[in-house]
């Protein structure tokens, strides 16, 4: 009975060693495919070098497109930078949303002094979302290229149509992905949102650049209205309320025909979620969009995210059993370092160098957003979009 009870006490830690030894491998292998993607798939975009000084011979007309509900402060903050755009010919349709404050009164004392605002009104709210609205943009649209944005954003000079526009010419491409940060307040809410958006950002610019565009964002995104026309709009996800940015773009972007903009003077900035619950409703609604994202789409981004999740939890496990060895701190250092070098890359091109700093502590936090957000990627849609 002693012998037995001996033989057991000694095989038990032979055994935790075994498992800690299959952990470890699983854990390298995770690891591996995080350098893969910090190490080449977004080094593209770290080492990405905008053109300079582009010429065009000849601008194309650009419509504008803005849906707007209830949007009236912002549309007497915002909209007068955006008609006052230096550029040749172009038109501004705001969409008027079924609207209850007084947006519609703004946009008309706008109309009367500006000849190029189009104003849709909309009087009765139809479905949900705003997809017919923004369809209803577009097809009121004149020019050949449309350019959106949202109410409550500002561009960041009036050079915004040219740059977009510039890239359009000399890539020859039909859709123009923008940029559209979030402006900085000195709170932790506002730098977990612009750090979300960068690193949102710098996965569908890095994507885009290896010919495998997924997804684009509706405060700076351009596109020719015939291939709005042509794939019949919002047609194959009209039954989503959300989506009418990044699901179009997952539709109808390929590897020929889509291409960036990262020029600083093409930014389209915004006011961030003031609070944790509107952070929470926004992103609720975005994400669960992504779960009509084509299938290679989705597996490509669900091993970011799961690989992400699992590489922390492998070290909170490593940590908490005391077990360390080189490789490990080998391994923790590569990735901090290819992930640091991308957003300093990043930030450096988009003039956000100072919030490096922060980098190291979110991309840590990351994995508890992901365990928040998870739900929204099977559960129901969200029903309005203000």
């Amino acid at each position: 009975m002693l012998s037995i009870g001996r033989f057991i006490f000694e095989l038990k830690p032979t055994t935790n060693q075994n498992a800690m030894g299959i952990f470890f491998i699983v854990w390298c292998l995770i690891a591996v495919l995080q350098l893969g993607y910090w190490g080449l798939v977004f080094q593209r975009l770290a080492w990405y070098k905008a053109p300079k000084n582009l010429t065009a011979v000849s601008f194309p007309a650009v419509s504008i497109v803005i849906c707007a509900r209830n949007e009236a402060a912002n549309l007497q903050k915002n909209l007068e930078s955006i008609l006052l755009q230096d550029y040749p010919i172009f038109e501004v349709v705001v969409v008027n949303d079924n609207s209850s404050d007084g947006s519609l009164g703004v946009l008309r004392v706008l109309e009367s002094q500006f000849a190029h605002l189009q104003v849709v009104n909309i009087e009765k709210k139809e479905g949900k979302g705003k997809k017919a609205a923004l369809t209803k943009g577009i097809q009121s649209a004149k020019y050949s290229w449309i350019l959106l944005t949202d109410a409550d954003c500002r561009p960041i000079s009036s050079s915004w149509i040219r740059k977009m526009s510039q890239q359009a010419a000399f890539n020859k491409s039909a859709i123009v992905l923008g940029y559209g940060p979030y402006e900085a307040l000195e709170t932790w809410l506002n730098r977990w949102v612009r750090f979300e958006t960068i690193y949102v950002a710098i996965q569908y610019f890095s994507f885009a650049l290896w010919k495998m565009p997924y997804m684009g964002v509706g405060r700076n995104l351009m596109y020719q209205k015939a291939l709005f026309l042509q794939e019949k709009g919002f047609e194959q996800h009209q039954h989503i309320t959300s989506g009418d940015d990044d699901l179009f773009v997952n539709a109808v972007a390929n590897h020929k025909n889509t291409t960036i903009c990262l020029d600083n003077e093409s930014f389209m900035y915004s006011e961030a979620p003031r609070s944790w619950k509107a952070l929470y409703h926004q992103k609720t609604r975005h994400y669960s969009s992504s779960s009509s994202y084509k299938l290679k789409h989705k597996v490509l981004l669900a091993l970011l995210s799961s690989t992400h999740f699992c590489f922390y939890l492998g070290l909170c496990i490593f940590m908490v059993t005391n077990v360390w060895n080189y490789a490990i701190i080998v391994i923790f250092i590569l990735r901090t370092f290819f992930l640091h070098l991308v957003f300093f890359k990043y930030l450096e091109q988009v003039k956000q160098i100072s919030f490096l700093k922060y980098v190291f502590i979110l991309d840590a936090l990351l994995p508890i957003y992901y365990i928040i957000f998870a739900s929204s990627l099977i559960g129901k849609q969200d029903k309005t979009w203000k």
